[in-house]
């Protein structure tokens, strides 16, 4: 029995020695492989010839609309560098660089120490010298052979340069946020200067950025980049870098930005909708990658309707005012059937506020939301001839009363909810909510898409929760496409430097209703263009469906409408929420730019009907093609809306 466990012992080890050899030598051999293929690597990293390239960002016909990580560089020696700025950078990211080699363990083993009594990454253990080949090695695909070529090329460069060297490459080619790549051009687009003329606290902002500078941009962010600024001063004073009274000097000393760039981050055309694909880019790849890897990233942005909407919003607002003061606006137009999102204008001018309207604000969407309403009710069994009350009423509820009013303070009875929809008769609209069930039209606002929390009250009828202009449009895209709700895209496909797609996308759409309820919504719509508050549509001379919007005090203006191929939202109104002006409805405000873009976006295509799918009667065509009266209003000689309105135009 011992000798055969002795034997064993004795084969086992056999075994694990030649596994550790044959381990060796193919480990020897791979480190052998990468070291050749570094080698003729070396001359260009010293010539600064592998520079990190931009992300190139194209429309969906082939233009480039965009670049992220310009190339703008300016080199310059070191000595044409100002000594507060080289031991800014060392301070901030490497202290011990004169005094360590290519890899610095003692950095490494504190680094890790912090991280883990801070229970987060707060610290590197990278040196200069790593970094500098990490900046020029980078791409997408962070696998161990690129890696073991950065340990390679940092040992080569420590062993062949002298650390100046090494540093200067270094601060030449670090980005520093904003398109500025290189301390030079971070000096002059930051603070109009030299990197030779910089202060001790400007170069102390400068290199707080390196380690994220869209996270602690001064221009978006200043209290991050403040506070970053600080840290790093005081590792400089930490590491006798500057006395004590330097530090308190450029600690109280007022850095001045200069105004920056109305062409940010190398946003061409369509910036509000560029700036949302680099933010996006941002957070799926990070902005190393982004800025420095030569992605090339495909998008569903139509240059001829982009240009069409500008022109479109950009005179529309100019037309309300004679003279511009805060108006802003937001334009997103999307094809339903793939959800291809084809033209987007998030504010007035993105030189002034980058803020994007189209995504981001969140405004009452007024009478635009009542077609929830009605769609609910339609998936509930109602008609468009069925009816409604529209008289005087009064809810009680925490001891007040609430008394709605229809906005041209006329009731009419009785109505049809055709009728109702059509001139966006409020209290009829507020009845058929109460009946329907108030839960019945959120969980109806959820599956359409939209995200904000809907308050459960009686007031929703007139819009008064909040939405972003992007779900409200996908939502009408649903009515459009009779029930199947699109995913918003923006980006098709992304292909690395070496042509491999390492992203694609493909349209996704989610039933959320049936197909008769989706028609017979559509032919409400219709309605609303040929005989109710959309009817000014007319002028285009195309079947369309849309339904205006108007919130109290008219702080908002909305029209949302669609042709069978493509679903355009238009919103109006001041950021703060102050009043637009006095009469300023959506047909009034928004409607005039939606027109305008619509007529120009469909004007070389051929004419396009709504398609009758299976199961639709000849009762229900009939109902939706006659004009939406009120018989009531008829038998009792009553002015109806449709001529209430016809005298307010005129």
């Amino acid at each position: 029995m011992k000798r055969i466990l002795k034997a064993f012992l004795k084969f086992l080890l056999y075994t694990i020695s030649t596994v550790v050899v044959i381990g060796f030598i193919a480990a020897g051999i791979y480190l052998a492989s990468v070291y050749i293929s570094v080698r003729g690597d070396f001359n260009k990293i010293v010539s600064v010839k592998m520079l990190p390239l931009p992300t190139k960002v194209y429309s969906s016909d082939g233009k480039l609309i965009a670049r992220f990580g310009l190339q703008n560089r300016i080199p310059v020696k070191l000595s044409q560098i100002s000594p507060w700025m080289r031991y800014a950078i060392l301070a901030a990211e490497d202290a011990r660089f004169y005094e360590h080699g290519a890899i610095d363990i003692v950095g490494i083993v504190r680094a890790l120490v912090v991280d883990i009594m801070q229970g987060k990454i707060i610290q590197g253990g990278s040196t200069i010298t790593q970094q500098l080949v990490k900046n020029i090695y980078l791409t997408p695909a962070r696998t161990i052979k690129r890696k073991v070529k950065e340990i390679i090329l940092a040992y080569r460069l420590e062993k062949e340069l002298s650390k100046d060297k090494i540093l200067e490459l270094y601060l030449n080619t670090v980005y520093f946020g904003d398109g500025a790549w290189g301390v030079e051009a971070a000096a002059r687009t930051y603070f109009n200067t030299h990197a030779k003329d910089l202060t001790i606290a400007q170069s102390a902002l400068l290199a707080g950025l390196v380690a994220a500078p869209s996270y602690y941009n001064p221009y978006k962010h200043p209290q991050r980049a403040r506070k970053r600024t600080i840290y790093v001063l005081r590792r400089m004073y930490e590491n006798h870098f500057i006395s004590l009274a330097q530090y308190k000097k450029a600690m109280n000393a007022k850095i001045v930005l200069q105004k920056p760039s109305a062409n940010l981050f190398g946003l061409i055309i369509a910036p509000y909708f560029t700036d949302y694909i680099r933010t996006w880019l941002i957070k799926r790849y990070g902005e190393e990658i982004v800025y420095k890897s030569g992605l090339k990233v495909y998008t569903t942005l139509d240059t001829k309707l982009q240009r069409f909407a500008f022109i479109a919003v950009k005179s529309g607002i100019l037309s309300l005012k004679k003279k511009y003061d805060g108006l802003q606006a937001a334009l997103v137009a999307m094809d339903p059937k793939t959800g291809f999102v084809k033209a987007l204008i998030g504010g007035f001018d993105y030189s002034k506020s980058q803020f994007n309207r189209a995504l981001q604000a969140e405004r009452q969407p007024g009478s635009s939301f009542k077609p929830i309403i009605y769609l609910t009710a339609l998936t509930e069994g109602y008609l468009p001839d069925d009816t409604i009350a529209d008289r005087p009423i009064v809810f009680r509820f925490d001891g007040k009363e609430w008394r709605p009013q229809n906005y041209e303070r006329v009731f009419h009875g009785t109505v049809t909810l055709m009728y109702a929809l059509v001139h966006s008769v409020n209290v009829a609209t507020i009845n058929l909510l109460n009946a329907v069930g108030i839960g019945n039209v959120i969980r109806m606002a959820h599956q359409l898409g939209i995200k904000e929390k809907i308050p459960y009250n009686l007031s929703i009828a007139l819009g008064s929760l909040s939405v972003k202009p992007i779900e409200m449009v996908r939502a009408y895209a649903a009515f459009d496409n009779y029930g199947l709700l699109p995913k918003p895209i923006f980006i098709t496909k992304i292909v690395d430097k070496y042509g491999h797609v390492i992203y694609q996308a493909k349209p996704i759409l989610k039933r959320v209703f049936d197909t008769t309820d989706g028609y017979i919504l559509t032919g409400m719509l219709k309605n609303v263009i040929l005989y109710g508050t959309g009817r000014a549509a007319r002028v285009i001379k195309r079947p369309l469906a849309g339904k205006t919007g108007t919130t109290s005090n008219y702080r908002d203006a909305w029209f949302i409408g669609y042709s069978p191929s493509l679903v355009c939202g238009v919103w109006v109104g001041y950021d703060d929420n102050r009043m637009i002006f006095k009469g300023a409805t959506g047909a009034r405000a928004a409607l005039p730019i939606w027109i305008k873009f619509m007529s120009a976006a469909l004007s070389d295509k051929p004419v396009e009907t709504f398609p009758i799918p299976k199961g639709i009667t000849p009762q229900i065509i009939q109902m939706l093609s006659r004009p939406p009266e009120n018989p009531e209003d008829l038998q009792n000689n009553q002015p109806t809306i449709q001529q209430l309105y016809e005298d307010a135009i005129q």
